[in-house]
C-alpha cells in the first residue's frame, strides 16, 4: 500500500500502519518466547531475592508511562524474601502493572503492594479502571483470550503468562473487585521455599 501511495501523506499513513503492525507482531513473538522460557522443562534454578526490590524496579520502570497517561502509580512494599526465578516474577509484575495502566482511565490510580502474608509473599495490584466482569475472571487467564471490554492492541497472552509464573512458583492468584472499584489482582507465593 505504501508503494502504491499517490501522495506523501498517503505513504506516511501506510508506513505508520506498517510500523504499528510490526510492533504488535514483535510483542506477540516476545510473549510467546516468554511462555516457552517459563515452561517447567526449561526452568532455571531458583535463587533467593527480595520481592519488594523487584517490585520497586518495575514500578520505577513504568512511572514514565503512568505520567504520560496522567495516572498515579504507587508502591507500598515491605521486604520479603522469595526463592524462585527473579526474572519470571519481574515479568509477572510488569504484565500486571502494564494491564492496570492500559485499562485505567486518565486521572485514575494503580497501586502495587508487596508484603509478607503469614508464611507467604503477597503481591497486590489494584487499579481504578472498569474491572473485569465476574463471569470473565477465570477465562482471562486463557491464552489468547480477550475480554469484551479489552482495548485493541493486546494479544491475550499477558495474564496467561502471569498464571504460568504463579504455577511455576507453586503460588495462587485471584481477581476481585478493588477498593477503588477497579480490578484487584492478588498473587501469593510460598516465601523462602526452595
Amino acid at each position: 500500500i505504501a508503494r502504491r501511495a499517490e501522495s506523501p501523506e498517503e505513504r506516511a499513513v501506510a508506513l505508520d500502519r506498517l510500523e504499528q503492525g510490526v510492533k504488535r507482531a514483535t510483542r506477540l513473538v516476545q510473549q510467546l518466547l516468554t511462555m516457552a522460557r517459563l515452561d517447567p522443562d526449561a526452568a532455571r534454578p531458583a535463587t533467593s531475592f527480595d520481592l519488594a526490590s523487584v517490585a520497586a524496579s518495575v514500578v520505577e520502570e513504568k512511572k514514565p508511562l503512568a505520567e504520560q497517561q496522567r495516572l498515579a502509580l504507587t508502591l507500598a512494599a515491605v521486604p520479603v524474601t522469595l526463592c524462585g526465578q527473579e526474572d519470571a516474577l519481574r515479568i509477572l509484575l510488569a504484565n500486571l502493572v502494564d494491564n492496570a495502566l492500559r485499562y485505567t482511565p486518565p486521572g485514575g490510580s494503580v497501586d502495587v503492594r508487596v508484603a509478607p502474608d503469614g508464611d507467604q509473599a503477597r503481591i497486590d495490584v489494584a487499579d481504578s479502571g472498569p474491572g473485569i466482569p465476574e463471569e470473565e475472571r477465570e477465562r482471562v487467564f486463557d491464552r489468547f483470550y480477550r475480554g469484551r471490554q479489552a482495548p485493541g492492541g493486546g494479544s491475550g497472552l499477558g495474564l496467561a503468562i502471569v498464571r504460568q509464573v504463579v504455577t511455576l512458583h507453586g503460588g495462587s492468584i485471584a481477581l476481585d473487585k478493588g477498593p477503588s472499584g477497579g480490578l484487584l489482582v492478588s498473587a501469593r507465593f510460598p516465601a523462602n521455599a526452595p
